[in-house]
């Protein structure tokens, strides 16, 4: 009887150990799974790039999401150029200087080698901590959905 309390903890420290393993294990996604857009700023001086899949919109929506962050200036100016970022005017410039994030939208042209149905990605732009995230969406749901989650989120925030 003495001999198996040993072993019980022992199995439940292996349980444990492996559940926390699992649970803190990477959810990556295969590169050639990552979007084109993804592939193409992955290696790009002074840009984060990210790529989610199937990022949660709301309990019925997921879309699959390219995050470029730009972490220097040039890094920003390259985005800027890439994406036809218009600069702010003053009155706009002034409330992001003083930590208001305002994130603009628009739709673009998905790639000529997509084939999805659905002709444009939605656009995020954020001029305060310079980053642009694309929501690859595929259907006109999935562009309300993302559109009404990110003026949802900008209320919060």
């Amino acid at each position: 009887m003495k001999k198996s309390w040993p072993i019980t903890i022992l199995v439940c420290l292996f349980i444990l150990g492996g559940g926390a393993l699992i649970l803190g294990w990477p959810r990556t996604v295969p590169f050639d799974q990552c979007s084109d857009l993804y592939k193409q700023y992955v290696a790009v001086e002074g840009i984060n790039a990210t790529y989610i899949k199937d990022y949660k919109v709301n309990d019925t929506v997921f879309v699959d999401v390219t995050l470029l962050e730009a972490i220097d200036s040039t890094g920003w100016d390259i985005l800027k150029k890439d994406f036809e970022v218009a600069s702010l005017p003053p009155e706009l410039q002034q409330l992001v200087d003083n930590g208001e994030d305002l994130v603009f939208t628009k739709m673009i042209p998905k790639p000529k080698i997509d084939t999805s149905d659905f002709p444009n990605d939605l656009l995020a732009i954020s001029h305060m901590i310079h980053t642009v995230t694309v929501f690859h969406i595929n259907s006109e749901i999935e562009k309300y959905a993302v559109l009404n989650h990110n003026y949802k989120e900008e209320i919060i925030n």
